[in-house]
């Protein structure tokens, strides 16, 4: 089994969330809501308005999102659909979940899917703690609802592709 911090469109009640709770493509237990014990930008950025996680430890925010447990089928799963290793890099991070107590916190060790590769200018943009579908009028745009498809507008975010000219 694996830990995964979800942090955007995967959440509870955002756009990608039916493929958490989707019983039929492996085990996938929610663990609560948690925090990034490190800071990192989270922005929002692309013509498809897609949440990333930037690979900048000590900038930006403690993000929040939700801590789960799949199995190895859901992580597959789970990578195709952020295209890991090519978009999206699964990284360890540290979390912390605070205890019901209100007075104690504890920590996990889990895996993100990180932007690594990403434009200089995309940490210029505004910085998040917290991702939730249409901040500041920006709507995520589904996958089945692009009119470009990936990888052709992933030069808009990562270093590892050009323009298709």
């Amino acid at each position: 089994m694996f830990l995964i911090f979800v942090y955007g469109t995967l959440k509870t009640g955002e756009p990608n969330y039916n493929l958490m709770k989707d019983e039929t493509s492996g085990v996938c237990r929610r663990l609560g809501t948690v925090y990034t014990k490190e800071k990192y930008p989270l922005v929002v950025a692309s013509r498809y308005n897609v949440p990333f996680l930037l690979y900048k430890p000590g900038t930006g925010h403690n993000v929040q999102g939700e801590l789960y447990e799949v199995d190895d089928a859901q992580l597959k799963r789970l990578d195709k659909l952020e295209n890991h290793p090519n978009l999206y890099v699964r990284k360890d991070v540290i979390l912390t979940k605070q205890n019901d107590d209100a007075n104690s916190e504890e920590d996990f060790h889990a895996q993100a899917y990180f932007l690594v590769n990403y434009r200089p200018n995309l940490i210029d943009l505004p910085m998040l703690d917290s991702y939730k579908d249409m901040i500041d009028g920006k709507v995520y745009v589904k996958h089945s609802s692009r009119d470009v498809h990936a990888p052709h507008f992933y030069y808009e975010v990562h270093t590892d592709y050009e323009k298709d000219i």
